[in-house]
């Protein structure tokens, strides 16, 4: 288990100094050494962020890891088709978005989606809900257990949870064939129901 931990720590490091790397553009001693310093600054405090579980369901979670010889983990292979869909979406959201601004009538019709999910883990949850966030025209309220809160500027905004999308994407990351892990659906109007 702790080889895999370091393992992990290695590669978080490795890409967070190419990430670096690549941002930077500039390749002298200077940049390079903050870029070793800032990726092995974020690597250490994430070490020390693992030791504490700040949610109930992460302790449970953590307890069948170390039962489980293969916990559910991350597919990386997948995550190089996920972050360009991502971005993909999020210049879709940012056009549309962008007429409704300029648009002088303000086409706007805020709404509240608050549905439910089946993840695997938590780290699945939290990549959903930065993904909806990233998406201009959506931001994720709260996320309680498996419930979501998410504000759509539009329908169109919200088109991407209500079918499933998005959330299948995230599952992708983590399974071969996910099934439907978006229920529950509720479109809110109103203050009324909440």
């Amino acid at each position: 288990m702790k080889q895999v931990f370091w393992l992990n720590s290695i590669i978080q490091f490795a890409l967070l100094l190419g990430l670096w790397l690549f941002l930077s553009g500039h390749y002298d001693f200077f940049h390079i050494s903050m870029g070793v310093f800032s990726a092995l600054l974020v690597v250490l405090l994430n070490l020390r962020l693992r030791k504490y579980y700040f949610f109930e369901e992460e302790l449970a979670e953590a307890r069948a890891r170390m039962q489980d010889i293969f916990p559910v983990r991350l597919r990386y292979a997948r995550v190089l088709f996920y972050i360009p869909w991502l971005i993909w979406q999020i210049v879709v959201a940012s056009l549309q978005v962008a007429a409704v601004v300029l648009n002088p009538k303000m086409p706007i019709d805020p709404a509240l989606v608050r549905f439910n999910t089946k993840f695997p883990n938590t780290s699945a949850k939290v990549i959903l809900g930065n993904s909806i966030t990233l998406t201009p025209g959506t931001i994720t309220i709260q996320i309680k257990k498996d419930e979501f809160l998410v504000h759509a500027l539009m329908d169109a905004s919200s088109t991407g949870i209500i079918d499933g999308s998005l959330p299948g994407q995230v599952a992708k990351l983590y399974e071969k064939k996910p099934e439907q892990v978006v229920q529950d659906i509720e479109i809110i109007r109103s203050g009324a129901d909440l």
